[in-house]
């Protein structure tokens, strides 16, 4: 009996506690186990390998010495002799065209420039897609230090609006200053609603980014002034960005399609072996064909490959230009970014709890007003708050920094 009920009740403990598919457990997740999340489930960077794949394809049809099949005909029938006598008439051909030119070797050059192109893209595609996990990681940081602010500033109106109504009631106060010490206590739980749902809108994000369903359970953990005060290791010189490796792989592309083109100007071989069978005779002949490129010479792709040629030579110029200016000028944005941040540590900071400790004893002995009182306070929440977007944006700018030199990795 009492074996039985052991049984009974461990099956009902292992129902309960047993994790259920598809409940949503929660997850803490530091920025650095965020970033190894997206490198392997982020939709973008999933999709650019595919296209990397599908790159591969046209290497591999490139690769064989001969472009095309040869071909094998047969003919049949019956021969009608002078002598009235008809005799089987068999014809069998085996061709193999070959082309001149250099016209293999450009289209293999091409396929493989492709093929380079597509690979840069991808390792563009990651360093955007990081950076922008990055991005709105510190966001989700930012919106979860923010509504811990607005909590705590609802807590203080509410403990306010109590003692307002205390004072009321002792005759200390009028009723003016009850109601704006309601007033005040809505704000501050409008502002925590508000917070709530920025909060919300980050981890949504956060979740789109990385590939993570609609139920999953995100918890960012990490300090968002140690983040924003990391140091931004780069490199004497500045290595070629992936965007602008893809530019140099794109325009080798062009010039093997542009040297395709003039190929074509070639004339192509078509080279085999004859045998005939007529009645008692047999054959045996070797055949040369060659293609006469009179009409098509290879003019669209000659063409299209100058222009494109062209195009993508200012491309890759200014492309090398705009990083150079892009790095420079994210440098100094962070570095103004972090100037204003350390302005607000250490001249603001410290002043901001004893200013609303002496405005809130001020009010208590008679001293100071309610407007006044509710200024200072306000004063105090919004210095709070810059300081959060100051931290903020000094961490994105850190975050556009090494986006935009390549240095994250």
């Amino acid at each position: 009996m009492f074996h039985r009920l052991a049984v009974v009740a461990f099956g009902l403990v292992t129902v309960l506690l047993w994790p259920r598919s598809g409940a949503a457990q929660p997850s803490e997740l530091t920025l650095e186990e965020a970033l190894s999340l997206a490198r392997q489930r982020a939709p973008a960077l999933l999709e650019a390998a595919g296209r990397v794949a599908e790159a591969r394809g046209p290497v591999a049809g490139t690769s064989p010495l001969l472009h095309n099949n040869p071909t094998l005909a047969l003919e049949a029938g019956p021969r009608t002799l002078a002598t009235g006598v008809q005799a089987p008439n068999v014809v069998v051909g085996l061709s193999q065209p070959v082309e001149l030119g250099g016209k293999r070797g450009s289209r293999l050059e091409a396929a493989r420039a492709g093929l380079a192109r597509e690979t840069a893209l991808q390792r563009d595609t990651e360093r955007r897609v990081l950076g922008e996990v990055e991005a709105t990681f510190l966001r989700a940081l930012h919106a979860r230090e923010r509504l811990r602010l607005a909590r705590a500033a609802e807590e203080a109106a509410r403990d306010f609006a109590q003692s307002t109504q205390r004072r009321f009631e002792a005759g200390d106060v009028p009723v003016v200053d009850v109601n704006v010490a309601r007033v005040a206590l809505a704000r501050a739980r409008a502002d925590v609603a508000s917070a709530e749902g920025a909060e919300a809108a980050q981890l949504g994000a956060l979740r789109e980014w990385l590939g993570l369903p609609a139920d999953a359970q995100l918890s960012p953990r990490g300090d968002l002034s140690a983040l924003a005060a990391g140091p931004v290791e780069l490199p004497p010189s500045l290595p070629e960005r992936p965007d602008v490796t893809a530019l140099t792989a794109e325009l080798e592309e062009a010039r093997a399609d542009q040297r395709l083109g003039e190929g074509s100007a070639w004339p192509d071989l078509n080279v085999g072996v004859r045998y005939e069978n007529e009645g008692d005779e047999r054959v045996f002949l070797g055949t040369l064909g060659v293609s006469l490129p009179l009409f098509a010479r290879g003019q669209s792709a000659r063409v299209s490959g100058e222009a494109r040629v062209r195009r993508l030579q200012v491309a890759l110029e200014a492309a090398r230009r705009a990083q150079a200016v892009q790095v420079q000028a994210a440098l100094v944005q962070h570095r103004k970014d972090r100037e204003a941040v350390e302005l607000l540590e250490g001249e603001a900071l410290p002043l901001l709890a004893d200013n609303e400790l002496l405005a809130r004893k001020s009010y208590e002995a008679g001293e100071m007003g309610l407007a006044e009182f509710l200024l200072v306070r306000r004063d105090v929440l919004d210095a709070r708050a810059e300081y959060l977007a100051r931290l903020l944006q000094a961490a994105l700018s850190r975050v556009q920094l090494t986006v935009q030199s390549g240095a994250l990795r």
